[in-house]
């Protein structure tokens, strides 16, 4: 039985939902007398993009930065576009039934975000204001973990150059004699360059038979 994403959980949304994180005040009974409770925050959310028949909004872009699937900072647009990578790289990944990760690695992710957050405390308050749940945040990270674990697998292997093309590489970067260390830092370069554009090519073929629909920045 595969992971289900969280983004998959809250269903297909067609439009922006407004969420109201209601404060309770006060004891059952309360004299009419009592101070009236303090205003309700507002969270508003809106719809961001559609991929494929899921939507996504921008309460997905702020989840996806609380749990490491999108850089903190940058552009509104920026975020939302690697929101809809993601879920591209979602599609493929629930397709081929990659499996779960071990629990270890996602706890291990969790605890990045929760230092990101400030503490367990603060990544606790910030799902809360979300609407998440730790489960829900779990099963996030997990999916994040397939997919990562995916690319890995498919793409560093093609992506690894010989030892021919990796001392040219060493030698156009200055070392006329290349070092060991210098050959590998030259292979790691050739590498992530070479996995980058076959990931990028990949992702540019799903999203060909996609339907991806921008709705806009924040």
């Amino acid at each position: 039985m595969t992971t289900v994403s969280f983004i998959e959980r809250w269903g297909r949304r067609a439009a922006a939902t407004v969420y109201l994180a209601a404060l309770t005040s006060g004891a059952a009974g309360a004299s009419r007398l009592a101070p009236p409770p303090p205003p309700q925050p507002v969270l508003v959310d809106r719809l961001v993009a559609i991929v494929g028949e899921q939507a996504l909004t921008w309460r997905d872009v702020e989840a996806a930065r609380l749990l490491g699937s999108v850089p903190a900072g940058g552009t509104s647009a920026d975020g939302v576009e690697r929101l809809v990578t993601r879920e591209l790289m979602h599609i493929e990944v629930e397709r081929l039934a990659v499996v779960a990760p071990m629990p270890a690695l996602v706890e291990e992710r969790l605890d990045r975000a929760r230092q990101r957050a400030g503490g367990p405390g603060a990544f606790t308050l910030a799902l809360q204001s979300l609407g998440l749940t730790e489960l829900e945040a779990r099963e996030w990270v997990a999916d994040d973990l397939r997919m990562e674990v995916y690319v890995d697998q498919r793409f560093t292997a093609p992506a690894q150059p010989t030892d021919v093309e990796v001392a040219a590489a060493a030698v156009r970067e200055g070392a006329r004699e290349p070092s060991p260390d210098q050959l590998r830092e030259a292979r790691r370069r050739i590498v992530e360059a070479r996995r980058a554009a076959l990931v990028a090519d990949w992702l540019a073929g799903i999203r060909e038979r996609t339907s991806v629909q921008i709705a806009g920045g924040r």
